[in-house]
């Protein structure tokens, strides 16, 4: 765990620094945020086509039931139920069985939790960033000669 000053030095530090490479993603109705996020997640915690579509819908589920849920725990018993379960095997396209094995894959991948979705792997988004989702990966402790 950072002690509180390395926190506060590494926020100054991108604060000031421009970032070395930048990439613009702009989401389609076709390929919503979610479906992106789930996408970029790939590069670290493989996942098939069609759990990134499960678990991009639990996220968007997510993140529609968090304006009017402000309890992490409410809001995870709520997104685990039964009425959202059937909701994403809907918009999913997939059958109750399919849900499950799926449902087990994520689980076994540490993407589902016994309490709701692994918050390492939930986006944060704030309000004052007027709908732009930024997102920094810092590769530390190069050796380049």
């Amino acid at each position: 765990m950072e002690s509180g000053t390395q926190q506060h030095t590494e926020k100054l530090y991108w604060a000031h620094h421009k970032p070395n490479a930048l990439f613009t993603i702009t989401p389609t109705p076709d390929k919503d945020f979610f479906v992106w996020w789930c996408t970029l997640l790939t590069t670290f915690v493989k996942l098939t086509p069609r759990e990134i579509s499960v678990i991009a819908c639990y996220l968007k589920h997510r993140h529609e039931l968090s304006k009017y849920i402000s309890s992490s725990e409410v809001l995870d018993s709520q997104l685990m139920s039964n009425d959202v379960r059937d909701q994403v095997v809907e918009e999913c396209g997939i059958t109750l069985q399919n849900f499950y094995v799926i449902h087990s894959n994520l689980q076994k991948k540490g993407i589902i939790t016994e309490t709701g979705i692994n918050s390492r792997l939930i986006p944060r988004f704030r309000k004052d960033d007027n709908g732009t989702f930024q997102l920094l990966i810092a590769f530390n402790g190069l050796q380049l000669t």
